[in-house]
């Protein structure tokens, strides 16, 4: 389609460029075009079976508070492997939660193209692990190589998971959270990345950086809260994009797996949150029960 008519689908010949309100209207067209035809009970055979094992539940949300613009972006990709056409028979679900800083455009980048690197690096599927760190660097690196030719700016934390073959992948940089919640526990998968780190304190000293403390809290070159992030380019290579990663089995007593920007783990200790969730279980069992069933565990973002 933008082959044959790429004026109509916003491409500007001057800039070499598409104008991306244009071509997401466009593309939103064909994709409901498509559908419609679908609608047609002959076409609907023609369609891929839908999977074995049910997807995760999911509810997700968030809310800009004071700010002029949402600067935080949220991903929900069930069945990565059908989506990319990666030839392997197990189901992989990616789950991302990315909390941006001056500006929205180092969240926004992530949420389009951090999964979309995932599954292009070569060590998808095999070493997911491997994979996870591949996307996070790719990323930083072609948006810092964006920022250079395109007016974008800002940076952004990165919380993502991936669950393939019973296991949970984690992958983050900066303070955005992850939480496991078990019949009889509840697991802090995340270690945030600030400045209370004595680690992460030497790596930028020892880099040439400087840590000190400003309004109260220590920041990065007396600015930048956290010392990991995505974008973040007047701060580097002290803030960098590389990501921590750990993974753990799941062996179904996990009820719920949370994803959250510090705006709210920085107010609601991890026994608050989950005394919240089980109390709107509590007033709506039904809903839940359906869902625990069929999977096991309920992701909420």
């Amino acid at each position: 389609m933008c082959k044959k008519q790429p004026e109509d689908c916003g491409f500007k010949s001057q800039e070499k460029a598409y104008t991306s309100l244009k071509l997401m209207q466009a593309i939103t067209g064909k994709v409901n075009e498509i559908c419609i035809r679908y609608l047609d009970n002959s076409r609907l055979a023609l369609l891929p079976p839908p999977p074995s094992v049910p997807f995760p539940q999911v509810a997700a949300g968030g809310s800009k508070n004071c700010r002029r613009k949402m600067e935080d972006r949220y991903v929900v990709l069930h069945d990565l492997h059908t989506t990319f056409d990666i030839q392997d028979d197990s189901i992989a679900n990616y789950y991302a939660v990315f909390d941006g800083h001056a500006g929205q455009d180092a969240a926004v980048y992530c949420a389009t193209h951090l999964h979309q690197y995932l599954a292009e690096s070569i060590y998808y599927p095999t070493d997911p692990e491997r994979a996870l760190r591949d996307a996070f660097i790719t990323t930083d690196a072609q948006f810092l190589e964006k920022s250079k030719t395109q007016r974008v700016c800002g940076g952004t934390t990165a919380v993502c998971t991936l669950i393939l073959n019973k296991k949970l992948y984690v992958a983050w940089v900066g303070d955005s959270t992850a939480t496991l919640i078990k019949h009889d526990s509840v697991i802090q998968l995340v270690n945030p990345h600030r400045l209370h780190r004595e680690d992460e304190v030497q790596r930028i000293r020892k880099m040439g950086g400087v840590v000190m403390r400003s309004m109260g809290i220590m920041r990065v070159n007396g600015i930048l809260g956290i010392s990991r992030a995505i974008g973040d380019v007047p701060y580097k290579p002290f803030v960098s994009g590389e990501p921590e990663i750990k993974s753990i089995p799941l062996d179904g007593t996990e009820d719920f797996l949370v994803l959250a920007t510090d705006g709210l783990t920085d107010y609601l200790e991890p026994a608050e949150i989950l005394t919240i969730l089980y109390y709107e279980i509590q007033q709506n069992p039904s809903e839940y029960m359906r869902s625990y069933l069929s999977y096991g565990f309920t992701l909420f973002i």
